[in-house]
């Protein structure tokens, strides 16, 4: 029986691996495919002040804090992408993806993080012109003839992307995700189309609610600033998430390691996550200032930081009783167990409410900044639209919400399923 458990055994080695080809391929590899393209299309745009302030899509990426993840996302992306090596082997036209791919993400972080920028230094341009903005004494010359050599770059780049992705060869795994999403696609269409003609068909009035057509509109004039609004909304959402949660893991693996602290704590729990944000929020703000970050990132934390510690007590408890005995008669110590079953067990509830805070924190942190606090959020933005009577700009800001709640809730997820490929639920897709 040991030998049988023992997956180093030989036996076990020489086991032949089984592949189930009865579930359709994912989106996954589409999905990366487009980030990258996304971030290729920024960091060209970032580098260059002629790309980054006279162009609608580059002035959506001047937001200072900003500007340095994208590199960095910009390199996890590649080597998602590229990943696993082992394929380039024998593939010329992928190894050579690759190399263009590593070699234009190098300098993309030598161009936005360290401020050297190569293609500057070969055409003689002073490096501070990249990071002053324009006015009357840039030379515009010198800066179009450098937005026309790192075009260059970005096409053999975003080739090299289509080398690994080649979206023509999986035009069947489209159709099978259209099937599959078709219902919930067609609602959306349905309800917007609704939302539509009611209130034509009504003429309610704008400020009551405005048309979907005319927020789309709204959204697509203003999003370079709504951007730079969002991404400062989510910064005080993440940095609350990671407080909150980090600190709701801990504190669960220490309630689920003594009941008598657990039974303690889960009322006082209970008691402080069924107060309302709204009463939270004032009172956070006179206790942090207003303007101070801080008091955000603490209503994000308080917000997450309860769901996370029941749900991590709630897996670290959960444990198959069978599996336990089998551990405990093979005399392993109470860490072995905790890191073999315990933590294993625990992660799909760890992920669930992970998965659930991405969209609290950015509740949190938009309730709080709409309360007070700095000008340049979202929540400020929609309270302000609102008082104005702009209510297009109010939805749009408020789309512009959803979408970084979306992509925040899809990066945990892209997370869970790295960390839990093991799992029976992956496994089926």
């Amino acid at each position: 029986m040991a030998n049988i458990l023992n997956l180093n055994s030989p036996s076990a080695q020489a086991m032949p691996a089984v592949h189930d080809d009865t579930h359709p391929p994912s989106l996954g590899v589409d999905m990366i495919a487009l980030v990258t393209i996304l971030l290729i299309a920024a960091a060209y745009h970032i580098q260059n002040p002629i790309m980054q302030f006279e162009t609608q899509f580059g002035s959506a990426f001047r937001n200072a804090s900003l500007q340095p993840v994208i590199p960095l996302m910009l390199a996890v992306a590649v080597a998602a992408l590229i990943t696993p090596l082992r394929a380039l082997r024998g593939n010329p036209i992928k190894l050579g993806g690759a190399v263009v791919l590593i070699a234009y993400t190098l300098y993309v972080m030598l161009a936005i993080l360290a401020k050297v920028n190569l293609a500057g230094m070969v055409m003689g341009i002073d490096g501070a012109v990249f990071s002053a903005r324009l006015n009357d004494a840039s030379p515009m010359d010198q800066l179009t003839a450098h937005a026309n050599l790192t075009a260059f770059l970005e096409w053999a780049a975003l080739i090299a992307v289509f080398a690994f992705w080649h979206p023509w060869s999986r035009l069947k795994v489209y159709r099978g995700a259209l099937r599959k999403q078709s219902a919930p696609l067609i609602v959306a269409v349905l309800v917007l189309l609704a939302w539509e003609l009611l209130i034509t068909l009504f003429s309610i009035q704008e400020f009551l609610l405005p048309r979907p057509t005319v927020i789309g509109g709204t959204f697509l004039e203003t999003y370079p600033r709504l951007v730079s609004a969002g991404w400062n909304t989510f910064l005080n959402a993440f940095w609350g998430f990671a407080v909150g949660c980090g600190a709701g893991i801990l504190t669960g693996i220490a309630a689920a390691r003594f009941t008598s602290f657990s039974r303690a704590l889960l009322p006082i729990a209970i008691a402080i996550n069924a107060v309302p944000i709204i009463a939270l929020a004032p009172i956070f703000n006179n206790w942090f200032g207003a303007l101070n970050p801080a008091s955000k990132i603490a209503i994000v934390a308080v917000l997450t930081y309860f769901p996370t510690m029941i749900s991590t007590v709630k897996g670290l408890t959960s444990v198959d009783p069978l599996s336990l005995e089998l551990m405990t008669s093979y005399a392993a110590s109470p860490f072995a167990v905790f890191r073999k079953l315990r933590l294993p067990s625990a992660l799909p509830y760890i992920f669930s409410a992970l998965k659930v805070a991405t969209s609290l924190s950015m509740i949190a942190a938009i309730v709080s900044e709409y309360f007070g606090g700095s000008t340049a959020g979202l929540g400020y933005k929609i309270r302000d639209d609102a008082g104005l009577f702009k209510y297009p700009e109010a939805w749009a800001s408020i789309l512009m919400a959803s979408l970084f709640g979306i992509l925040f809730y899809l990066a945990v997820s892209a997370v869970e399923r790295s960390l839990m490929s093991w799992h029976v639920s992956f496994r089926e897709k």
